[in-house]
């Protein structure tokens, strides 16, 4: 498999060089694989990651070998990485309903940088990393814990971009969007199925608005005939969003024929519910009506009973 070489460059105020504490080197090492893994994931798939077996191609992509370690003040770890086109050779040859595949020249280091330059640049609306990506990159506090200041992805190439960093502030960002994120929504949505590819368990459908939506299979199983491809059909399982509340994908736990006369009412993808319920407020807001009345039509309904009861035992002390 062709290999090229790409370099990570350690940051740190005791400047170490070559001479590199040992478990501090193995948190990293241990770290970046995930977060290429994922980004690739991303790349091809919409998601970081999912049940069952990894795809051959997805654990080729992120194949990393170390090699060695230079420098002087900063410390500069050298590796061995795939490109894509090598490694997911069989997904390129593939018509793609989405018309996103990375350049087949690039690695899955370089995938992961176009995640911190998104990440860096607050784009909550990327479309390169969901919540559990985040949540890897959020966890990156824990490689950085002082004894290095910031990890720099040196990418041949990419000198018109900006640099792609790890470093407190991009951590900070990632934490931030990891905890705005919206929660997975329950929905069952109508729609014209465009596409199902089983390379990377993921299908497309195209809404009654003409509006496409990306989608991940859950199972082998989720669709019930290959004949559906160009029908209508109901797509049971839950919504994903981005950072910013927009749709990501939606996770599809079932896709069948839709019945005859389904309503275009269902061929739509619900707002993303971005903040909590908060009883108290409704009340005071509504002082002038009691009881149900107060709540009439602000009631979300996606509370447990016991958030509902805690709330209600808190307006009444």
């Amino acid at each position: 498999m062709s290999r090229v070489t790409q370099t990570i460059t350690l940051t740190s105020d005791r400047h170490f060089g070559r001479h590199l504490p040992p478990q501090a080197l193995g948190h990293v090492l241990t770290a970046i694989p995930t977060l290429v893994r994922q980004s690739v994931s991303m790349a091809f798939r919409g998601r970081s990651s999912g049940r069952g077996t990894r795809p051959h191609w997805l654990e080729a992509a992120a194949d990393l070998r170390f090699l060695n370690h230079e420098g002087n003040d900063e410390s500069v770890l050298v590796f061995e990485v795939p490109t894509l086109g090598e490694a997911a050779a069989d997904l390129y040859q593939q018509q793609e309903f989405w018309p996103t595949h990375p350049d087949p020249t690039e690695t899955g280091l370089d995938l992961l940088g176009d995640v911190l330059r998104d990440v860096a640049a607050h784009n909550e609306d990327s479309d390169r990393f969901d919540k559990r990506l985040l949540n890897k990159l959020a966890g990156f506090k824990n490689v950085l814990d002082g004894t290095f200041r910031e990890l720099r992805l040196d990418l041949a190439g990419h000198d018109e971009k900006a640099p792609a960093l790890i470093n407190p502030e991009v951590i900070e960002t990632a934490q931030e969007f990891e905890a705005t994120t919206p929660s997975p929504q329950r929905i069952r949505v109508v729609g014209t199925l465009d596409m199902v590819r089983a390379s990377t368990q993921s299908f497309a459908l195209r809404l009654d608005d003409g509006q496409k939506v990306r989608g991940i299979l859950l199972s082998e199983s989720a669709v019930e005939s290959e004949h559906d491809l160009e029908k209508r059909v109901l797509v049971l399982g839950s919504a994903i969003y981005r950072a910013s509340g927009r749709l990501l994908r939606i996770d599809a736990d079932e896709i069948k024929p839709a019945a005859e006369g389904e309503s275009t009412l269902w061929s739509r993808i619900p707002p993303a519910r971005t903040r909590r319920f908060d009883l108290r407020k409704v009340l005071q807001e509504q002082s002038q009506k009691k009881g149900v009345t107060a709540i009439m039509g602000q009631w979300p309904g996606d509370e447990t009973d016991e958030e509902i009861e805690q709330a209600l035992r808190d307006i009444s002390q």
